[in-house]
């Protein structure tokens, strides 16, 4: 455990790392205009079979190690679909108006394919509970991101016409360590069983998933209802809240395969209850400190042309910091192929979500974004709370029922 917290405290300084060079080296604009194609392959990402990645973690932890063979070629395929959408997008949207922005993305689209097996990598890793593999190889992606970006800017390449230069750096090494991964996976097969089912189950989070991208689309919103600068600053106001979910994922990576496993929520919230109370009082002291400390480190890490996101990235620390143990609450009951929690949680908050960043946004700018988000968690956290414990007491029932007399 200790180990994985600590492999993801060097996730995190490598991607705090990495946007600090971008905001200190890279004007805001260059940022935002990077920033927006980031977003955009993320949308596109979303349509490229994401319940894969629970598919691959699920057959992992139960030993149906042969559905591997044909959930990367179905990834594979779906990206390669996904590339010819990017390269598409960047010409559509970007024509010969914005050479840099059409190069830009044709650059995404070529490195967009392996980049987007990465997180079957991850699953299967994980779902073995290779751990000490899976602890290299995300520091060896961070680096990748890390070293890309610094490169250039050691390079003095931060002209915003070099963008499609920086994004190959940047995208191509994270790539190449993707393609020097894959192959170590083979070491890790034990077994040649398959469970059809467990794909199709991947296929229904795929279905519920599809308005995940909704959760990246207030970056287009914002760069298309005020500015590239203003994308920045968002961004920005992402960084640091965004590394809670970052060291979350360290004690979700230690109990995941074990929940995997079980048998019923009930089973799976056995192992989770002892130590949930903690975390959450953990995770909340640490958010009234970060929302305490935020208007201080971001104009300090970001420099002063930032100082704006201080405000917004504290109060996104903070109910991210309140909220993010209660997604473990989802994560039981995903492993457990709950379809009816699958496809209310995820299409119905994407859809809340959707309309308050329509809403929020063209009336209050940036304030409106992050206040959709807020929103947005809290509503989320009660959803999962209220579900959860429904769960659980079916649960209780159905075997109390099922017991002999």
């Amino acid at each position: 455990m200790l180990g994985l917290i600590a492999s993801r405290g060097l996730v995190a300084a490598a991607g705090l790392a990495s946007n600090v060079l971008w905001a200190r080296t890279f004007d805001a604009d260059t940022f935002g205009r990077y920033q927006l194609i980031v977003a955009a392959t993320a949308i596109v990402a979303n349509f490229c079979l994401l319940g894969l990645n629970d598919a691959t973690l699920i057959s992992a932890a139960r030993g149906h190690d042969g559905n591997l063979g044909p959930i990367l070629r179905l990834r594979t395929v779906a990206a390669t679909a996904g590339a010819v959408v990017v390269a598409g997008w960047g010409l559509i949207r970007y024509g010969g108006a914005d050479p840099t922005m059409t190069a830009t993305c044709l650059v995404a689209a070529l490195l967009f394919v392996p980049l987007q097996l990465q997180p079957i990598w991850l699953a299967f890793v994980n779902g073995k509970r290779a751990f000490g593999m899976l602890t290299w190889g995300q520091i060896a992606f961070a680096l990748a991101n890390l070293i890309g970006v610094g490169s250039c800017a050691a390079a003095g390449l931060t002209d915003g016409a070099l963008l499609p230069w920086v994004m190959a750096a940047n995208h191509g090494l994270m790539a190449l360590v993707v393609l020097m991964q894959l192959p170590r996976l083979r070491r890790l097969v034990a077994t040649t069983s398959t469970d059809p089912s467990i794909i199709r189950y991947g296929h229904h989070v795929t279905t519920a998933m599809l308005l995940a991208w909704v959760f990246t689309s207030d970056r287009i919103i914002v760069g298309e209802v005020l500015s590239a600068a203003d994308v920045a600053v968002l961004a920005v106001a992402l960084v640091l809240p965004n590394q809670v979910k970052v060291f979350f994922n360290a004690f979700e990576q230690v109990y995941l395969p074990a929940v995997a496993a079980a048998g019923s929520v009930a089973e799976a919230w056995a192992i989770m209850k002892p130590r949930f109370a903690r975390l959450w009082a953990v995770y909340t002291a640490i958010g009234l400190l970060g929302f305490v400390l935020l208007p201080v480190v971001v104009p300090l890490l970001f420099s002063d042309t930032y100082v704006t996101a201080a405000p917004y990235a504290r109060w996104l620390w903070l109910s991210l910091c309140v909220s993010s143990p209660f997604t473990f609450l989802a994560t039981i009951l995903n492993s457990q192929r709950d379809r009816t929690f699958l496809y209310l949680k995820n299409l119905g908050n994407s859809a809340v979500t959707l309309t308050l960043f329509l809403t929020f946004i063209p009336l209050w700018g940036l304030a409106g974004a992050v206040g959709a988000r807020v929103t947005s968690h809290l509503l989320l956290t009660a959803w999962h709370i209220g579900y959860f414990s429904r769960a659980v007491r079916a649960d209780r029932c159905a075997s109390t029922l099922e017991a002999p007399p």
